[in-house]
């Protein structure tokens, strides 16, 4: 069951028109001028670790089993399914150690196997590898950096990969390093930034352990700047499959309701939720202790998106023997230390324009988490929970509203669906909320990633009443072409 939870991560951590016809036009023709370089902090990439990487020996961390593997365990489970009448959790477990065993950390929370990633340093221009990857990519990170380098130049442009299971402390190192190349090589006091997914923890590590002196703008993208649910309640063993849930997974890929209401009326979502739970509720604890602490919960970069109010539960949840905590004394003394960082991430961001840095969120809404954790029923974009996206705001849970009753403290930060109430939001005037966009908003040539290119070049604080071709609250579909709540 843990190896089922760690495939699960894997795949989410791996896995009315109201504006003139001419505003499109607009969009097409507008050239923007941009005074600083930009540095682009991506997140998350499973296909990006590699063992030996650099060598004759260098392969992908993540190993993909063929067919017959996949149809040896399937035949395996079920003749032990049909005979002994349980599951047979250790081949499941074996399976997907295969997959994913090189990816865990040692109890210091530094990688056991010899598993790095690419790194870029210095300007784009200087990979040509790099550009036919990126150029070749329309979608998340890769999409964003090809729009991007467009816009600013491959000379300006600096793109931060890195090892996203080690500590981001570390890779904040990193980024300084590059922020300070930047300014150096363009004779600039200040960056321009834009951190996408996991890059938002990054940002926070490094604002916490160097300042905010030397950035012009900062864009959180789909971003993990307030962390995330996930692993706050893997790590505390809040592991829940609902029957709703399942119905809107499901949602995410069929799109016909009439079928979605037929399985649902012959119980087929209640039986999985059934079964699944029955699972969880006999095989959680062996999968804990045999998989899920030494493959997850070993790497410090999930520890630093926890949400400090509960880290002291995950601790104990995963640890909780005074053995088990100096046994592991070295990582979570690394979590430690992140949680510091993540105590005091707020008040660091929300000083940012004060400072007279400028600051603009953005996040996706309207899609179902993968349903294996309690706050997997809130709206997210697929990957992370919307709520902590978009800054701390007041989120639905998907596939429903807040409720014809909800009041908002401001009725207008409120969405015309209302599914999302950004009054209490870190920034409520600096964040925009798009309906039915993915993860890492910017797919290259698109209306949203126009719309960061506006935000980075306006001169000063952009608000969500700054450009009616921008409003707060957006509706996208899957190429991220704008359209608008009536």
């Amino acid at each position: 069951m843990k190896k089922l939870l760690c495939v699960f991560i894997s795949i989410l951590l791996v896995f009315g028109t109201v504006i003139p016809a001419f505003a499109e036009n607009e969009r097409e023709t507008e050239n923007y001028t941009y005074e600083y370089p930009l540095v682009i902090v991506r997140g998350i990439n499973f296909n990006g670790l590699y063992l030996d990487y650099g060598t004759g020996n260098q392969k992908s961390c993540i190993a993909s089993p063929g067919f017959s593997e996949i149809m040896k365990l399937i035949g395996g489970l079920t003749f032990t399914f049909l005979t002994k009448y349980t599951l047979n959790v250790d081949a499941v477990l074996e399976f997907v150690d295969g997959m994913l065993g090189t990816m865990s950390g040692d109890k210091n929370g530094d990688s056991l196997y010899n598993v790095s990633a690419p790194e870029y340093p210095l300007a784009v221009s200087n990979y040509p590898d790099l550009k036919k990857d990126y150029e070749g990519y329309n979608g998340d990170e890769l999409g964003l950096l090809h729009g991007v380098v467009d816009r600013y130049g491959a000379d300006n442009v600096y793109y931060l990969s890195y090892d996203w299971r080690l500590d981001p402390s570390d890779t904040a190192d990193k980024l300084n390093a590059m922020v300070e190349l930047a300014k150096k090589e363009h004779n600039t006091d200040k960056v321009d930034l834009i951190c996408c997914s996991m890059g938002g923890i990054v940002t926070d590590c490094y604002m916490y352990e160097y300042g905010t002196d030397s950035l012009n703008s900062v864009v959180f993208d789909s971003s993990t700047f307030c962390g995330t649910y996930v692993a706050t309640d893997l790590f505390r063993g809040k592991v829940l499959i609902t029957e709703n849930m399942l119905y809107n997974f499901a949602g995410n890929y069929i799109k016909s309701n009439f079928f979605l209401k037929v399985l649902s009326f012959l119980g087929v979502f209640k039986l999985a939720s059934k079964l699944a739970m029955g699972i969880v509720d006999k095989y959680k604890d062996e999968i804990y202790d045999k998989f899920l602490i030494d493959t997850f919960a070993t790497l410090p970069g999930f520890w630093s998106i926890v949400q400090h109010e509960d880290y002291d539960e995950c601790i104990d949840y995963l640890f909780p023997t005074d053995e088990l905590k100096a046994e592991y004394a070295g990582l979570i003394a690394k979590a430690d230390k992140l949680q510091e960082i993540a105590a005091a991430s707020d008040d660091i961001i929300l000083s940012l324009p004060e400072k007279g840095v400028k600051v603009a969120v953005i996040a996706a809404y309207n899609t179902q988490m993968i349903p294996v954790y309690e706050s997997a029923i809130w709206q997210s974009d697929g990957t992370l929970e919307s709520p902590l996206m978009l800054g701390r705001a007041v989120v639905s849970e998907t596939g429903s509203t807040l409720g014809d009753d909800y009041v908002a403290a401001n009725p207008e930060k409120l969405s015309p669906d209302r599914c999302v109430d950004l009054s209490g939001a870190l920034f409520p005037d600096y964040t925009w909320a798009v309906k039915d966009a993915g993860h890492v908003i910017g797919t290259y040539g698109s209306d949203l990633s126009d719309m960061i290119f506006w935000i980075l070049a306006y001169d000063g604080q952009p608000t969500v009443n700054t450009n009616p071709l921008y409003p707060q609250f957006i509706k996208s579909d899957a190429n991220e072409t704008i359209s608008y709540f009536n």
